[in-house]
C-alpha cells in the first residue's frame, strides 16, 4: 500500500497554469538585456585596464571588476536555467501544443501519440506507446526514474466518459502490475466517474485540462 502511495506521488501532475508559454520569452529578452550589460561592464574594464595597464589599475578598476562579477554569477546561473526551459519545451519534437478541435482531426494513433510525446515526455517519463501491439486495454505505458510503471488510456471523444470506463481502467492498472493509471480525453468526465476515481491511483485528464498541460512548461526539474 505504502508503495502505490508513493508511485502515486511521482506520477501526480500540478496545476496546469505552471508557467504560460510567454513568460519564458520575456525572461529570455530580460536575461539577454542582462546579458548585454554585463557585457558592457566587462568591456568597459577591459578597455580600462588596457588604457591604464594592470599595475595603474585603482578604485574604478576595482568597482568595474565587483561590477562584472556580480553581474556575471547571475546571468551565468540565468542562462543555464532557462537552457534548459528551452529544451523542456522542445521535447515535445514534432508535436506542439494543440486545441481540442485539432486534436479531433487526429487518428487515434496520432492522438496516443500526441499524449505520449506532448504531454508525458516532455515531463522527464519514458513512454511506450502500444498500438502497434496487443495492448489489452492499454494505449501507452510509461516510466518514471526508478522504473515504475504507469497505464494511460487515450479517449479522443467528444462527449462524457463515465464510471464504467474508469472502472474497466482500475483493472487494466492491476493486471498490468501498474502502479498508477491514467484516462486522457478530449470530452469530459462524468461526476460519477470522478467520485469512483476519488482516493485511487487513477489520474484524469479532461479536454480543458489536456489543452492546459500542452501548452504549459513542464514543472521545475522535470
Amino acid at each position: 500500500m505504502g508503495q502505490r502511495t508513493l508511485a502515486f506521488r511521482t506520477y501526480h501532475f500540478r496545476p496546469p497554469a505552471w508557467r504560460t508559454p510567454a513568460a519564458l520569452h520575456v525572461q529570455t529578452g530580460v536575461l539577454v538585456l542582462g546579458s548585454l550589460i554585463w557585457l558592457a561592464i566587462y568591456g568597459w574594464l577591459a578597455a580600462r585596464l588596457w588604457e591604464v595597464g594592470p599595475a595603474g589599475a585603482g578604485t574604478a578598476e576595482a568597482v568595474l571588476g565587483l561590477l562584472a562579477v556580480v553581474t556575471g554569477v547571475p546571468v551565468a546561473l540565468g542562462w543555464w536555467r532557462i537552457l534548459r526551459r528551452w529544451r523542456a519545451r522542445l521535447r515535445g519534437g514534432a508535436w506542439p501544443a494543440l486545441s481540442l478541435k485539432q486534436m479531433m482531426r487526429l487518428s487515434p494513433s496520432e492522438f496516443e501519440e500526441y499524449v505520449s510525446r506532448r504531454i508525458f515526455e516532455r515531463q522527464g517519463y519514458s513512454v511506450l506507446n502500444t498500438r502497434d501491439v496487443k495492448d489489452n486495454g492499454v494505449d501507452i505505458l510509461v516510466t518514471d526514474a526508478h522504473g515504475r510503471r504507469a497505464v494511460v488510456q487515450c479517449k479522443r471523444y467528444r462527449g462524457t466518459v463515465g464510471e464504467g470506463v474508469v472502472r474497466d481502467l482500475y483493472g487494466t492498472m492491476i493486471h498490468n502490475d501498474a502502479l498508477m493509471a491514467y484516462l486522457v480525453t478530449t470530452g469530459s468526465i462524468s461526476e460519477a466517474a470522478r467520485r469512483w476515481a476519488a482516493g485511487k491511483p487513477i489520474g484524469l485528464i479532461d479536454g480543458p485540462r489536456l489543452v492546459a498541460l500542452g501548452r504549459a512548461e513542464p514543472a521545475a526539474g522535470a
